[in-house]
């Protein structure tokens, strides 16, 4: 592509984009101050919020912070892979190699920045409505993850939703840009400021495309399944061409029915917090009026007049009726009590419209004082059951091809584990979350399934027959991936069916042994059994000896 039609095609998204971006705007000034770059603004002096009070924000971190913990916490491992085929789990040394990948992947994940950027995500998502996560390879951690903020991307979306092109803006001193692309690669402009202004900021484009022709068999950049392409905004040619082999970008939105980048828990907060900023200003023009009401003065003692703090006036001269009073006498303290309460109302709505409460129900880790464990059960788990189907476009949109991409990034690398033997030629890995509310919702199969063994208990005394309807085995190992229990703790079908094999078999021998034994005692006692060269023999015989040398005289007795 030529950079004339990139030009055109970055045009044409920022077009689209235009009516939900002023949207955007205004919420980044009253809810989100620290987030969001827009179009005239400079990165290096932050927007002005001028908030009286920031409920929306407070109430926004909280929100934030709860999904990051209940989502991808950092402290516990949040995903597990498995083999998709029975067959291939089962595998010796299966388990290994897959608690070896997870390991792996988690160490990129922390070098990599990804919790940082994933808690940066989840405020612009409940904020803006939408959020971009960035992952780029790296030559010291394997990958690197960023947060694209607000109003410095565009994104156009393919017929299943998913990313089919990016268009961002960025500002690049011109150092990174040699050090990045080359010096001989640089605008005349940015040259310049190499020599005398090495970290001014230079407005950059980076597009990335699905291509629409390209030759598969061609492993080199320019045939690659996406296109990259770097350039100047005031410059004549790329900066560079390349491409990726995956989709180096996520993008999810909170709720799809207001388009492309949808809308989000900010937009409903943002009358509220219109509405609170009255409030405030009304309450401080209240307390305002109660410290320094305006006065009135009688007579020519508005000449002499000083309000200031231990001024000093002259009282010769003046009536008593020149004091100064109040110009009105009205009581202030019980209308500031009303306006406060609706402050209050506003902001406890807030923390509802920010889903505050129900992320921080879902990330407690350990149950308050006063409430007993099957309340600290249910609450969190309706929690999860309430954001499931908002979250539930998170993790196949953002989390899963996160790690496809990572995993992919460390085979090309040549670090990941050797795999095990025998498994087929099919053979795929399959992730499932692990996350406090993935463990929420997986729990409340569990419980089914004790409650099934609870019911089935009392007749299964009745009809010890019925037990051959429950497959106990399988119920261990659904129980096992649904409380996220260690795939290493769990043996495989075909360790189990080794063990038992070799368990039967020394059961066995040692039947065969007694058996033996016992038999041998049995025949040593009658006498017939053939024991020649044996110490078995050699006794019995000499016991016979014994009896035929004592039989005569024995005999003569008797006679």
């Amino acid at each position: 592509m030529h950079l004339g039609e990139i030009r055109q095609f970055v045009s044409h998204l920022e077009s689209l984009r235009a009516p939900r971006l002023a949207r955007q705007r205004e919420i980044g000034r009253l809810i989100l101050p620290s987030r969001g770059l827009f179009q005239g603004e400079d990165a290096e002096n932050p927007r002005e919020a001028n908030l009286f009070n920031p409920a929306a924000n407070r109430a926004l971190r909280k929100a934030a912070a709860g999904m990051t913990q209940a989502v991808t916490p950092a402290s516990v491992p949040w995903f597990r892979h498995a083999f998709l085929r029975r067959e291939d789990r089962e595998a010796t040394g299966g388990n290994e190699y897959v608690d070896a990948v997870d390991a792996l992947l988690r160490a990129v994940l922390a070098a990599g920045g990804f919790y940082r950027a994933i808690h940066a995500f989840n405020k612009e998502l409940l904020a803006f409505g939408c959020a971009l996560l960035g992952c780029e390879e790296s030559a010291r951690t394997v990958a690197r993850c960023f947060c694209q903020t607000c109003g410095t991307y565009c994104v156009a979306l393919d017929a299943d939703g998913n990313l089919d092109a990016v268009a961002r803006r960025l500002l690049m001193t011109p150092r990174e840009l040699a050090d990045r692309f080359g010096a001989d690669r640089l605008s005349r402009i940015a040259r310049e400021k190499l020599e005398s202004r090495p970290y001014d900021p230079v407005p950059v484009r980076h597009v990335t495309q699905r291509r629409a022709e390209r030759d598969p068999e061609r492993k080199d950049h320019g045939n690659m399944p996406w296109g990259s392409w770097w350039y100047e905004e005031n410059g004549a040619d790329f900066l560079a061409e390349s491409g990726f082999r995956s989709m180096p970008f996520f993008f999810t939105v909170w709720e799809e029915a207001r388009g492309v980048y949808g809308a989000g828990p900010g937009d409903e907060a943002l009358a509220d917090q219109k509405g609170i900023e009255s409030w405030e200003m009304r309450k401080a023009v209240g307390v305002e009026k109660m410290i320094d009401p305006p006065l009135v003065s009688q007579g020519p003692l508005k000449a002499f007049v000083d309000t200031s703090a231990g001024a000093l006036i002259p009282s010769s001269g003046f009536g008593a009726g020149d004091a100064l009073k109040p110009l009105y006498e009205v009581n202030f303290g019980p209308a500031i009590q009303h306006v406060q309460r609706e402050i209050d109302q506003i902001a406890m709505r807030l923390e509802d419209v920010m889903m505050a409460n129900v992320f921080a129900n879902m990330s407690l880790e350990t149950r308050p004082a006063g409430m007993t464990m099957t309340e600290y059960m249910d609450r969190r788990r309706r929690s999860a059951e309430l954001m499931g189907p908002t979250v539930s476009g998170y993790e196949p949109r953002v989390l899963s091809p996160l790690l496809e991409r990572i995993f992919g990034l460390l085979d090309e690398a040549g670090l990941l584990p050797r795999p095990p033997q025998g498994l087929s030629p099919f053979a795929s890995l399959n992730v499932s979350y692990q996350s406090p509310m993935a463990q929420m919702l997986e729990q409340s199969g569990a419980v089914a399934i004790q409650n099934l063994f609870d019911l089935a208990a009392p007749l299964l005394g009745i009809v010890p027959e019925a037990a051959d309807k429950i497959d106990f085995e399988q119920a261990i190992d659904e129980l096992a991936q649904r409380l996220g229990v260690p795939a290493s703790v769990i043996r495989s079908d075909e360790a189990v069916a080794a063990l038992r094999q070799e368990r039967a078999e020394a059961r066995q021998a040692q039947e065969q042994q007694a058996a033996q034994a016992q038999m041998l005692q049995q025949m040593v006692a009658l006498g017939n059994v053939k024991t020649q060269g044996s110490l078995a023999g050699e006794l019995l015989s000499a016991k016979q000896a014994a009896g035929a040398e004592a039989g005569p005289e024995q005999g003569g007795e008797a006679a």
